[in-house]
């Protein structure tokens, strides 16, 4: 006579172990695989999101001063202009800025120390219109757009600048070291302004004349 075997799960483990073994180590070998991929990918996009900040910066910023530079202006205004060309209502104002006696620093004392004025120039600009973008957008000059709080702020902001100017003259060691910066403040207006262009143009304008002044002593 003879007697059904019977095969439990357990003994077809021990029969094929061998084969599951190898399943398991290619699944493992492949988990691991995967999560390497991922990791690599992960570092990869990152290090490439890194590269795309990093040359966006260099692109729209001042080397010397680390303000935004003249090209990132020009996008900025474009793109109010735009806001403004769609219908949109906005409050903003453009201040304009010329650093006084710059020619002279650098005949006078090099233009390392022509440097150090500009950026002396470009932290107090910085240090009073904090919540607005500040640009240089020429050798000594520097434009700020006023919106939101520094709009709504923009006289005693001005009065402020004036104030710190002064200061800076006397903290200074040396006469080059007195920061002096003509400026002018100009509010956009849809009656007067066919374009923001017109704004700046007023702005530069209040700016000229106030670098008038100050050199008249008035």
């Amino acid at each position: 006579s003879t007697e059904d075997v019977k095969t439990t799960f357990i003994d077809v483990i021990e029969d094929n172990l061998h084969i599951i073994l190898i399943a398991v180590a290619v699944v493992l070998i492949v988990i691991i695989v995967l999560l390497g991929r991922t990791i690599y990918l992960d570092r990869k996009a990152k290090k490439e999101e890194y590269l795309v900040r990093d040359l966006n910066r260099r692109v729209n910023v001042d080397a010397l001063t680390s303000v935004r530079n003249k090209g990132a202006f020009d996008d900025y205004i474009r793109n109010l202009q735009e806001k403004l060309d769609g219908g949109n209502t906005l409050e903003f104002a453009v201040g304009m800025f010329d650093c006084d006696n710059l020619k002279h620093i650098n005949d006078s004392h090099g233009h390392d120390k022509g440097d150090i004025y500009l950026k002396k120039a470009s932290m107090l600009i910085c240090k009073v219109f904090q919540h607005s973008p500040v640009f240089r957008v020429g050798g000594d000059e520097f434009a700020v757009v006023l919106m939101n709080e520094d709009f709504k702020n923009r006289v005693d902001l001005m009065n402020q600048f004036e104030d710190r100017q002064k200061e800076s003259w006397n903290t200074a060691e040396n006469k080059w070291q007195e920061v002096r910066v003509a400026f002018g403040v100009a509010v956009y207006d849809s009656i007067k302004d066919q374009s923001v262009s017109d704004t700046i143009r007023r702005a530069d304008k209040i700016m000229y004349e106030n670098k008038r002044q100050s050199k008249a002593g008035l």
